[in-house]
C-alpha cells in the first residue's frame, strides 16, 4: 500500500529452517532503544522480565513481564527500556513476509488486533513463553518446536485477530501481486551478491523493465535498486558483526562494487559510519547464538 512513513524503512531476513527470525536480549534499558522504524513483517515484542516503553502508531505503552505487543506490517513503531541501567530480558518474534503471503495471499488486506480476543492473547502469550524456553535450552528439536509455536501463532492471529484493514484507495495493485513479488524478492535473496540490472530481474519475472519498476516501488515503497542495496547491506553487516570480516570483504563479497560504495549506502540509511553503528549497536544473533546474550 502507498503511504508516506516517519522512520526508517528494514528488510528483515528468516533464520534458517525457520517461518521468520526469533531473537531473545537480556541486557540494560539502554540498549534497547530502538529509532522509529518499519519492515512488511508482522512483529510481536514479549517482555520476559524488566520494564520497556514501547511507541506503536504514535501511541505510547509500557511493557511488564509477561506482557507483548502484537506490529502489524507496515506499522511505524519504536522501543526503549524504562530505565537506562535496568536489565530488560525480552524475545523479538519476526515472521517472515514471504512465508505469510505463501500460505495467506490476501494477508495485506488485513490487519491483527491481539486484544479483541483474550483467549487468543492468552494462547498466544503461552506460545511466546514455550519459544523462549527453547531458544534457551537449544535441546535438539529445539527449532522444529520454535517453528512449531510459531506456526500455531500465525493461525490464532488469522482465526481469531483479523480485522480488515483499510486499504489505500490510490496504492498502484495487481491480481499477480503475490506472484510478482515473491519471484522478484526470491531472486534478489538468491542474487544479491552478483550483478543485477533491472532488465536482468524483470526478464526473470516476466514483465517489462519499465512496467516492473513502477510495480515494484509501488507494492515496496522502494526502488528495485533500493531495495536491492538494503538486503545487501543487511548481509554486510552481519558478516561484519557476527563473522569478523573487514569492511572491505563483506562489501565485497555481498555485492557491493566496492567498500565506498558500501559505506555511501551504509550512512544514507543508517545516518552515520558502519564502524560508528557497531560500536553503538549491539548484533541481531541467529538462533543459535542466543544463550551468549546472558549477562
Amino acid at each position: 500500500m502507498a503511504a508516506n512513513y516517519k522512520g526508517k524503512y528494514e528488510i528483515i531476513t528468516a533464520d534458517d529452517n525457520l517461518p521468520g527470525k526469533v531473537l531473545l536480549y537480556e541486557k540494560p534499558g539502554k540498549e534497547c532503544f530502538t529509532n522509529k522504524h518499519w519492515h512488511k513483517n508482522p512483529e510481536i515484542d514479549y517482555i520476559v522480565k524488566g520494564r520497556m516503553w514501547t511507541n506503536l502508531s504514535g501511541k505510547d505503552k509500557d511493557l511488564y513481564d509477561g506482557d507483548y505487543i502484537f506490529v502489524n506490517s507496515e506499522e511505524v513503531h519504536q522501543t526503549c527500556g524504562k530505565t537506562p541501567d535496568e536489565p530488560v530480558k525480552y524475545l523479538v518474534v519476526l515472521f517472515s513476509y514471504s512465508y505469510i503471503k505463501s500460505y495467506f495471499p490476501d494477508f495485506e488486506q488485513y490487519s491483527f488486533d491481539v486484544d479483541m480476543n483474550e483467549q487468543a492473547r492468552a494462547r498466544i502469550r503461552e506460545l511466546l513463553k514455550a519459544i523462549v524456553f527453547e531458544a534457551e535450552n537449544a535441546g535438539e528439536f529445539s527449532r522444529l518446536k520454535i517453528a512449531l509455536a510459531m506456526n500455531q501463532i500465525l493461525v490464532y492471529l488469522f482465526t481469531k485477530c483479523r480485522t480488515k484493514r483499510e486499504i489505500d484507495a490510490t496504492a498502484v495493485t495487481t491480481d499477480d501481486e503475490p506472484e510478482y513479488i515473491t519471484k522478484a524478492i526470491d531472486f534478489i535473496k538468491e542474487n544479491y551478491r552478483e550483478r543485477i540490472s533491472l532488465e536482468d530481474i524483470s526478464s526473470f519475472v516476466g514483465l517489462t523493465p519499465t512496467y516492473f519498476s513502477r510495480y515494484f516501488k509501488a507494492t515496496t515503497q522502494k526502488t528495485f535498486k533500493s531495495y536491492l542495496n538494503l538486503v545487501r547491506l543487511e548481509n554486510t553487516l552481519v558478516d561484519i558483526q557476527q563473522n569478523g570480516m573487514s569492511e572491505t570483504r563483506a562489501s565485497l563479497e555481498n555485492g557491493f562494487p566496492s567498500v565506498k560504495a558500501f559505506i555511501s549506502v551504509f550512512k544514507s540509511v543508517y545516518g552515520c559510519a558502519p564502524s560508528e553503528y557497531v560500536k553503538q549497536y549491539q548484533e541481531e544473533p541467529p538462533i543459535s547464538e542466543i544463550q551468549k546474550l546472558k549477562h
